[in-house]
């Protein structure tokens, strides 16, 4: 099996749209998910599996060295096989050769298994933000200083 983890490019797009489909009840359009690769290509990465991709993650750089995960998603066929960490430890060492410090990131209060995902790798809840989706669903805010291992 061959896996690699590279820069997204443009033909990935309808493949990443798809999967960000199958993965969050709000998926984000297909023409914001152009805009982030234009505004962020170095912080926009896929994994491919045997050529064909199965997951992404989308970084952005902010002012004051923060860098926000604006989503990471995996192919639910492909869940819980360690892919999810394999884009997120790439993406944090991405930010820390940018000179980031600190990494924040929201995620639904209901999804569990990315909770654990970001829990497992140092992140921590900071506070709550009411109603940050569209459904009404509150998010939580995640924090993880890159200078503290």
């Amino acid at each position: 099996m061959a896996l690699k983890i590279r820069p997204a490019r443009e033909d990935d797009i309808d493949r990443i749209f798809e999967v960000e489909t199958l993965s969050f009840k709000e998926p984000y359009p297909k023409g914001l998910l152009y805009i982030y690769l234009k505004l962020t290509p170095e912080l926009f990465l896929v994994i491919e599996k045997n050529g064909k991709v199965i997951g992404y993650t989308i970084g952005l750089l902010k002012p004051s060295k923060l860098g926000h995960i604006v989503s990471l998603a995996i192919d639910p066929k492909e869940r819980r096989k360690g892919y999810g960490t394999l884009l997120l430890k790439k993406l944090l060492e991405k930010f820390k050769e940018l000179g980031v410090c600190k990494v924040r990131l929201e995620v639904r209060v209901s999804n569990r298994p990315a909770i654990n995902l970001y829990s497992k790798h140092g992140f921590k809840i900071a506070y709550i933000i009411k109603r940050f989706y569209l459904n009404g669903e509150d998010a939580y805010v995640m924090v993880k200083d890159l200078n503290e291992g």
